[in-house]
């Protein structure tokens, strides 16, 4: 005999057009859940936070949470079961990208109600909201040396002597010696020379082994880095070989590092307008739950930063693949909104130029936690991260 339970105290219907309700704690197999008039059967166990289909889904068809399409039925899918990877694939599907619809005008928050945070005032106007010094590489085969260098400038130590130091830390990566021309190496240069003019970092070592295709020195023209605004502290660029091997290197740079410290230390927080600061928003350990757990509160606290005049920006643009539409609507002009779609016909064509799919992205973390979208983040992740978010007008910088 079932067991007969209400259909509120299992699972969550997100959406009234919605085919899948999530789950809000394991569900027995054979369980039956009403919900009015309504009933279905729990076809077999089904965890927290994995997907329960409200009704019969035909083979082929879409597949809706959030409002949205999230996957196709990989066979008939019955009132009931459960929906994850074993029956939800993806498949190519018309979307409406329908520029600048829903875009509406931020409502900012007058001046006098503007909030503070105790922040860092950098040159130029930025501000930080930590005080470190860096050591930056500009390729893989100086990573152990700029590691070295940090690991000369213990966090006891440094707690001890300079307090309003946050720490020493080492940018790595594996990458810069025999990078491809073009795209790739503009990349990692802009990255490089980002972290360099961070507000988070007060000062910086740069340092490069010497024969590799991503030169210190050209980051350092491109960049302008030897531009220095007033009150910027001058920095250090170093090559391995042409400073006389790895020791000597060490050893100039932990030198470098040194004579910044005092100058760090100086530095202190003080009381800056919220409007200073840049929220940047990436996804890590997601599950069935982010998207109406934490991407809401994450979309509203977003929102809401940027009525104070600050900045938004949202990360790892391939994972908006598939909910790309909804926010194309609220682009600021239609340039933005075609500029966001030629970056998905960029990802898509990059799969295809590879023999690639896009459908390797969920990590079996992911999947155990309910999430299951076939092509990158299609099914369940993408709306999931738009739709239940983020509201203000979109621009790409």
């Amino acid at each position: 005999m079932s067991k007969e339970a209400r259909f509120a105290d299992f699972a969550l219907l997100l959406r009234d057009t919605d085919d899948v309700a999530v789950i809000k704690r394991p569900v027995r197999a054979g369980t039956e859940l009403f919900n009015g008039s309504t009933r279905l059967i729990a076809g077999r166990d089904i965890p927290a936070g994995h997907k329960l289909a409200v009704k019969a889904i035909p083979d082929g068809a879409p597949v809706r949470k959030y409002g949205q399409v999230i996957g196709f039925a990989k066979g008939d899918i019955a009132s009931g079961d459960h929906v994850h990877t074993h029956n939800l694939e993806m498949k190519d599907f018309a979307r409406d990208y329908d520029f600048c619809a829903a875009a509406r005008p931020v409502d900012y928050y007058p001046p006098e109600k503007m909030r503070s945070f105790q922040g860092y005032a950098r040159p130029g106007g930025r501000v930080g909201t930590r005080n470190y010094v860096a050591v930056i590489s500009s390729v893989n085969c100086s990573a152990s040396v700029s590691h070295y260098v940090k690991d000369r400038f213990r966090i006891e130590d440094l707690r001890r002597d300079f307090p309003n130091v946050d720490g020493v830390v080492a940018f790595t990566h594996k990458s810069g010696c025999g990078i491809q021309p073009g795209e790739p190496h503009q990349l990692l240069m802009r990255v490089l020379a980002g972290i360099a003019r961070h507000p988070n970092i007060a000062g910086y070592v740069m340092i490069g082994l010497g024969c590799e295709v991503n030169q210190v020195q050209f980051i350092r023209q491109e960049f302008k880095l030897d531009e220095l605004k007033p009150g910027e502290t001058a920095p250090t660029f170093l090559t391995i070989q042409s400073t006389g091997g790895v020791r000597r290197t060490v050893d100039a740079a932990a030198a470098a590092v040194a004579k910044l410290l005092p100058v760090t230390n100086d530095l202190r927080r003080a009381s800056q307008p919220i409007n200073k600061l840049v929220l940047a928003e990436n996804c890590g350990g997601s599950d069935g739950n982010s998207g109406i757990t934490a991407n809401p509160a994450l979309g509203v606290a977003s929102d809401e930063l940027v009525r104070y005049g600050g900045t938004s920006v949202l990360a790892e643009t391939p994972e908006i693949y598939g909910a790309e539409h909804l926010l194309t609507r609220r682009a600021v002009s239609r340039g933005v909104g075609e500029k966001l779609v030629s970056l998905i016909r960029w990802w898509e064509n990059h799969a295809r130029r590879h023999d690639a799919t896009i459908d390797n992205n969920p990590s079996y973390g992911n999947k155990e936690g309910g999430l299951c979208q076939p092509f990158t983040n299609t099914p369940n992740r993408s709306p999931r991260l738009v739709s239940v978010s983020w509201t203000l007008p979109v621009t790409i910088r």
